[in-house]
């Protein structure tokens, strides 16, 4: 199908508003850019850019930066820069330093590109990454392109790069993956206050393992949390048979001045229960909370409980708590089941875990499950339903566990159907989409439900409605000061060279 024309964006933005008791919400007209990439929020502006269609390594594609100001009432964008050159691949951008970094890939030779497009997971080799920056107030180049890692000089090949903010935004931290099969990780921190740089590679020869990087944090602090797991697709030298199927985790700690990373390992005790993948989150006050959901068995979808344990830095122990769900929710549980298996929380895991400005925090799980279609040729139906929350203080104990009714089902839009938690104060917002009602998919509203402070009942309230096949995606929330996030809104399309229509969605909390 051959795309439509698209709205004009340039200085011209229509903006449309809504309000609702407690919100102010604004939108944007339709973003005309094939390929859209939202940075977020610096000194209270939005940033994001916009990329052309490209071709394949000898044609990368074209880019503008766009800013636009809090309330999306106007915005500047910047000229169309040419692509990174031949041979090359962007990664990905952020903000680093006050400026806004873009990170890309080169090779030098022909036979190179090979590896460097190697979709496999850990299986790329960059051997050289470049970074150019561009000042946030004129959007014009700051300097030229600096090259930041080189394999020759390194001797490690990178499959890829991870970019973390602290909370309070002044620390960034850029990690270098290594190619699968080598063992060491390269990280840089920086301080947008003082501008000062630590930069260090780390390897771990004597683990004997293969590990496969899968998050990492950085806190206001500028400590570094780096996780890892054990590689289950290559044999390693001290796998027995005692512990083959035993989960295997390493965290590692990085800060500045440290000349060797902190070492963490978690293993799941043999035969008694199966744990998930970690999450980490990190608390204003610096400290680490580091949780996992656990089971009976890999194959049971019952959760018996969440796992969380905060540390401070290079991992003492400052407490720990089991979150388990309330059996006096269990009746409302098994309402969303289609079966019948008692009441138990099935497909219930923890999506995100909320930092209070107090140091508490709250977990948020939700229920997850895909449904088999009958028909073999077409996708199953992808269930998000009800929400169970845990508030937490400081001291690590639980204070309120709330059961909060969603119930949505979609055959197509999977990523967009999750929720996203925000902070204000001590007040936590998760905002979600709204039931859907039976062919009723082009229908949306986007709800937030709030949970008190004071641990009382949750109110949820209707904020906006998005129709016309767009919907509030769940994918990221961005944040700002003053209370403001923004959203975008999407639709899959199936246009040439487009797979998604955006508009952006700002939301102020009262």
């Amino acid at each position: 199908m051959k795309r439509n024309t698209l709205a004009i964006f340039c200085l011209l933005i229509i903006v449309y508003t809504a309000n609702a008791a407690g919100f102010d919400v604004k939108t944007i007209s339709l973003v005309d850019q094939p390929n859209i990439e939202i940075l977020g929020d610096y000194k209270g502006q939005w940033y994001a850019i916009g990329f052309e269609v490209g071709g394949n390594l000898n044609k990368p594609p074209q880019y503008k930066i766009i800013r636009y100001n809090q309330g999306l009432k106007d915005g500047k964008t910047s000229i169309l820069y040419p692509s990174f050159g031949e041979k090359a691949m962007y990664l990905k951008a952020g903000f680093v330093n006050n400026k806004i970094s873009l990170f890309y890939a080169k090779c030098g030779k022909r036979e190179d590109v090979t590896v460097l497009l190697d979709k496999r997971e850990g299986r790329k080799q960059l051997p050289v990454i470049m970074r150019q920056d561009y000042d946030p107030a004129t959007l014009e180049p700051s300097g030229v392109a600096e090259m930041i890692f080189n394999e020759e000089d390194e001797f490690f090949a990178p499959s890829g790069i991870e970019i973390s903010k602290s909370l309070d935004k002044s620390k960034s931290a850029v990690l270098f993956k290594p190619y699968y099969k080598h063992q060491k990780y390269k990280v840089i921190i920086t301080d947008s206050k003082t501008g000062e740089v630590f930069a260090k590679t780390f390897e771990f020869k004597l683990l004997k393992e293969y590990l496969k990087f899968y998050e990492m944090k950085v806190s206001n602090a500028g400590e570094v949390i780096i996780a890892t797991k054990v590689r289950d697709d290559v044999i390693t030298l001290s796998q027995t048979s005692a512990n083959k199927n035993q989960v295997k985790y390493f965290l590692f700690s990085v800060a500045k001045g440290n000349d060797k990373a902190t070492q963490l390992d978690l293993v799941s005790p043999a035969g008694s229960k199966y744990f998930t993948d970690p999450m980490l989150t990190m608390l204003n006050n610096g400290e680490t909370l580091l949780a996992y959901d656990y089971f009976s068995a890999a194959n049971d979808a019952a959760l018996k409980g969440t796992s969380v344990t905060k540390y401070g830095a290079g991992f003492s122990a400052k407490g720990s708590v089991d979150l388990i769900p309330d059996s006096k929710f269990g009746a409302n549980a098994t309402a969303y089941h289609s079966f019948k298996k008692g009441k138990e929380f099935t497909h219930l895991a923890t999506k995100q875990i909320l930092p209070l400005s107090g140091n508490g925090f709250v977990v948020v799980t939700e229920y997850h499950d895909t449904i088999a279609n009958a028909d073999k040729t077409k996708a199953g139906t992808v269930e998000r339903n009800y929400l169970v929350t845990y508030r937490v203080d400081e001291n690590m104990a639980q204070k309120a566990q709330h059961f909060i009714e969603k119930k949505q089902a979609s055959p197509q839009y999977d990523y967009a159907l999750s929720v996203q938690a925000f902070a204000k104060g001590n007040d936590a917002c998760i905002f979600h989409n709204d039931n859907w009602e039976a062919d009723e998919e082009n229908n949306m509203n986007l709800q937030c439900t709030l949970l008190p402070a004071d641990g009382s009942e949750p109110v949820t309230q209707k904020i906006v409605n998005t129709s016309g096949y767009f919907f509030t995606s769940m994918e990221h929330l961005f944040t700002a000061s003053g209370n403001k996030l923004l959203f975008t809104e999407e639709r899959l399309v199936d246009y040439e060279n487009v797979s998604r229509e955006r508009k952006l969605l700002e939301v102020t909390v009262k």
